[in-house]
């Protein structure tokens, strides 16, 4: 039986585990939306580039990611990428830089996971807050259509509940083995427009920096220069569990 980790939309949507049958739909939301949209990936011309889309495609395969689900139709209509995170030992590649290096065939993707690396270095979560593993919301992405109903609220707040659950040492049934010990002691984001900003802060998630997108260059333009005076900033929030 799928768990179900939550309702919105009058009932109409759930939040479930990603499921690798639901595959190419969940990409099918970062397509039309997230790799579209989204503020950095605009900045970074990912928008542009199917090779840097394919690229960062290889990221979304986790055991701490939700689905949102249309119940009377079984369509996937938004998607929490989420991964655990934990500090690399002195000397070797964190996560994002061992994916930008093995996986990153495209400028625009290794210029998008430069960002990700970038933001994490100004500063370090595990030193500043004492913990040695963190649940990181990495892609939050809505079809479209179901845009301002509350499924990307719901997904975080699922989130969060699944962090908590899993700090407990509970809800590991859908881990890797290697990773069933990890044990998340707070959940984080990188918020990169107003829009999902607002999201993190209806849950209560708490600002730690705020960096401008000015300060990222790509072929010649800041990011800022592309994405416009909308969303001029990107917020690197924690919420606590």
């Amino acid at each position: 039986m799928t768990k179900n980790w939550g309702k919105c939309c009058g009932d109409e949507v759930d939040i479930i585990y990603y499921d690798e049958r639901y595959r190419e739909a969940s990409m099918e939301v970062l397509r039309q939306s997230f790799f579209l949209n989204e503020a950095v990936c605009i900045g970074s011309e990912v928008n542009m580039d199917p090779q840097a889309q394919k690229d960062l495609e290889q990221l979304c395969r986790s055991g701490v990611s939700l689905l949102a689900r249309h119940v009377a139709t079984d369509r996937i209509v938004g998607v929490s990428f989420n991964v655990l995170q934990t500090p690399s030992a002195p000397g070797d590649l964190n996560y994002f830089e061992s994916f930008r290096d093995d996986h990153c065939i495209s400028p625009s993707s290794k210029s998008l996971m430069q960002y990700m690396i970038t933001m994490d270095a100004k500063v370090d979560l595990f030193e500043q807050c004492g913990i040695d593993c963190l649940l990181e919301i990495m892609f939050l992405a809505t079809l479209p259509e179901m845009e301002g109903k509350g499924v990307g609220t719901q997904l975080v707040a699922s989130s969060i509940e699944l962090a908590k659950l899993l700090k407990q040492g509970q809800a590991t049934e859908n881990l890797p083995q290697e990773s069933i010990h990890k044990r998340p002691q707070l959940v984080s984001s990188l918020f990169t427009s107003r829009i999902s900003q607002k999201v993190g802060k209806k849950n209560n998630f708490k600002e730690i920096n705020e960096v401008p997108h000015a300060e990222f260059v790509f072929r010649g333009k800041t990011y800022s220069d592309r994405i416009g005076p909308d969303h001029p900033t990107s917020v690197l929030m924690i919420r606590e569990i």
